[in-house]
């Protein structure tokens, strides 16, 4: 619910503020219902002067000490996007290795971090091969690292959890769509 997320939301926005009281927040809402992929698109181009962006959605618990856990995934893979939250089952296999990455072939999940430098490349990228009406902007990051041969990773375990797995914007409300491993 529009409750839920606003409660979320602010219990994130409480948590960035205590962990680092001059972390750069922009909120990027969907005031005119435009749906996804052009609020997406509105949180990439509110990218500061930083290296790196991260995108997190309204509906995600943050683990303890994540703004220090994002800085240490940036040192780790500065080039790469990374999404930090997955429901992969290859989760379990890198759990028993004592990896802390799986690859993937695309992007997915509701908190990315952008290298910024990419950002310009992906959106220009994106306004030529994708119709502009295409609401998924999940895909579209996924064609764009698969047409580029970009790799993304995700963190093991996710730094993210879904909080809102059943209460999505666009429908696809399922009781699975939780980290399969989260801090």
């Amino acid at each position: 619910s529009r409750a839920d997320r606003r409660k979320w939301r602010q219990a994130m926005i409480e948590q960035l503020r205590s962990e680092d009281p001059s972390v750069r927040i922009t909120l990027i809402d969907d005031a005119e219902l435009e749906g996804c992929w052009p609020t997406y698109r509105r949180a990439l181009e509110a990218a500061g002067e930083a290296s790196h962006h991260l995108v997190l959605q309204d509906d995600l618990g943050l683990c303890r000490d994540f703004i220090r856990s994002v800085k240490e995934v940036i040192r780790a893979r500065p080039n790469n996007l990374i999404a930090l939250y997955t429901n992969s089952d290859r989760v379990f296999t890198a759990r028993e290795r004592g990896e802390s990455w799986v690859e993937k072939v695309g992007a997915s999940g509701p908190s990315v971090i952008w290298p910024k430098e990419l950002i310009a490349e992906f959106l220009q990228w994106q306004d030529r091969h994708i119709n502009q009406d295409f609401e998924f902007d999940t895909v579209r990051i996924s064609m764009w690292l698969i047409k580029t041969s970009r790799r993304a990773f995700a963190t093991v375990p996710s730094l993210t959890e879904h909080l809102g797995c059943e209460s999505s914007t666009m429908g696809l409300n399922s009781p699975t769509k939780v980290a399969a491993w989260f801090l």
